[in-house]
């Protein structure tokens, strides 16, 4: 089979094929969505985060939507009415989304990039994004796209430690079947990797300092992610059998052999 030499990313340095094609992944989520599954530890936490927030008839914002699972916390937790919007950049993740929810009419699904959210301004009373920023080459445009569509709190979760590191997370066929290349090509003659995606850690006074750069005045506070079952996410992870599932090792999250020090990032504007 030919390899393309090329890297295999789009132009905002996002691994196309890392999600494009994963029946896996969206049969997990839709699984997490309709209940065959059990709600994410994730999805938990953010929606009680969001009930604090919430007033009836508040318009909800998911971007990184994946199959809608979030969604099945948020309608668990809370009790108010609510419209629901998902936003994800992969179809396989969409339709199965649109599949687990076409009874609800208060939930709609569209497709977009954080980069460029096709959605005009101030049309969210709140937008999250869990697990969308570790992927992102950079989060300066991203930050100002949800501080445009959102009017009243953004909630963000992501990896922050004292000091940031850059990563590439290199895939071959060998642990990822949906990437075109084998083990033994996984970097070309310069030493890149032909198909890989961000698994990036940023700095807290990083990722606060960028949020001050587009809106002074927002009210930001962190919350580290301790709110988790250690069992469940032990149970997810042999149940799910995902390469890189979250796991924990002495009370930490870790992503293959990355400790994942997760935080929920509450922006008030």
């Amino acid at each position: 089979m030919k390899i393309d030499h090329k890297p295999i990313i789009d132009k905002y340095g996002l691994c196309l094929n890392e999600y494009k094609n994963n029946k896996n992944n969206a049969n997990v989520y839709y699984k997490r969505a309709i209940g065959k599954f059990p709600e994410m530890e994730t999805s938990k936490a953010m929606a009680k985060i969001i009930k604090k927030i919430l007033v009836n008839e508040d318009k909800i914002l998911d971007v990184g939507c994946g199959s809608g699972h979030f969604l099945r916390s948020l309608r668990r937790v809370i009790k108010k009415k609510f419209l629901y919007t998902g936003i994800d950049p992969y179809e396989i993740f969409l339709k199965k989304a649109k599949l687990a929810w076409k009874k609800d009419k208060n939930a709609n699904f569209i497709k977009g990039n954080i980069y460029n959210l096709p959605i005009k301004k101030n049309k969210f009373d709140i937008s999250y994004s869990s697990n969308v920023f570790i992927h992102l080459n950079d989060i300066e445009k991203p930050l100002k796209e949800l501080f445009r569509v959102t009017k009243k709190a953004i909630i963000i979760r992501t990896v922050l430690y004292e000091v940031s590191y850059k990563i590439q997370l290199v895939y071959n066929n060998k642990w990822w079947k949906n990437i075109n290349v084998k083990p033994e090509n996984e970097f070309d003659k310069k030493g890149n990797p032909r198909a890989y995606s961000f698994f990036n850690i940023h700095s807290k006074d990083y990722f606060l300092s960028q949020i001050k750069k587009i809106n002074k005045n927002a009210s930001v506070k962190l919350i580290k992610d301790n709110f988790f079952l250690k069992k469940n996410i032990s149970k997810s992870l042999k149940d799910e059998k995902r390469p890189l599932a979250t796991r924990i090792i002495n009370g930490e999250q870790f992503s293959g052999c990355i400790m994942q020090p997760h935080y929920f990032i509450i922006i008030r504007k």
